[in-house]
């Protein structure tokens, strides 16, 4: 049985990859400038690219992520906690229905501090862009995962699609 994360949404997804949720589920995160390791730039670096951030714009949104990490990421963790914990009891042989409630009511309201966390996090990321580069995020973040802004999920805001 598949378990769907409540409000894991295509805005979701963008904020994860602005906010880098790598941290904030307890794993290393990438530096602000590591380029992101061996299999190139962090989605935060090619999101900032594709957005056009000056220097300046790069910078802040760097600082606003390194600021929200400290509460990013225990809420990170207790949202990964919650949902082991109700996969736990879900999978028991004999699972018990009120715990099970119990723990799904736990996981939700987890995961909605979570996703209240990476909303205001992004409302801050918004607040350093300029009106141009506010609706290609949202462009981008109606459009869904692994389509960056730019026609046809370009990684040129102007170009062409990406070719695979």
């Amino acid at each position: 049985m598949m378990v769907m994360r409540p409000g894991f949404g295509a805005a979701t997804l963008v904020a994860l990859a602005l906010s880098g949720v790598a941290g904030a589920q307890g794993q290393e995160p990438r530096g602000p400038r590591s380029g992101g390791g061996p299999g190139g730039p962090s989605p935060i670096e090619r999101m900032m690219e594709r957005l056009g951030l000056s220097e300046d714009q790069r910078a802040a949104v760097h600082a606003v992520i390194e600021k929200d990490r400290e509460t990013m990421r225990p809420l990170g963790e207790a949202a990964r906690q919650a949902h082991e914990a109700f996969q736990k009891a879900l999978d028991a042989e004999a699972p018990d229905a009120t715990q099970v409630g119990q723990l799904a009511l736990a996981m939700n309201a987890a995961q909605k501090k979570l996703d209240a966390a990476r909303k205001a996090e992004m409302e801050k990321i918004k607040a350093i862009l300029t009106p141009e580069q506010r609706e290609r995020l949202e462009q981008a973040m109606q459009r869904g995962p692994g389509r960056g802004p730019g026609p046809g999920g370009s990684s040129r805001p102007d170009g062409p699609p990406d070719r695979q």
